[in-house]
């Protein structure tokens, strides 16, 4: 389980991002519950430290890039990795 401030730092980070859970579980392919579960510290180190990776990734894709990605994730696609 995460520490409490891990999983604050993920939610912040993601909603600076200006993603929602939901955009975030169609980029990823998991279900918006997974999402809420790893943000809430309810979900495994390993599906934490994955989600983390992933929110790495994105906040280093040009805004451009970002906004490009997260329209295909509303739209039902998986972030490119």
């Amino acid at each position: 389980m995460n520490r409490p401030e891990q999983v604050i730092a993920l939610s912040d980070r993601r909603r600076r991002l200006g993603a929602s859970r939901e955009t975030m579980a169609a980029g990823l392919g998991l279900a918006v519950d997974t999402v809420k579960a790893i943000e809430d510290g309810a979900a495994s180190d390993q599906e934490h430290d994955s989600y983390s990776a992933w929110i790495g990734r994105i906040e280093a894709w040009p805004t451009d890039e970002r906004a490009r990605q997260f329209l295909a994730a509303g739209k039902g696609g998986r972030f490119d990795a």
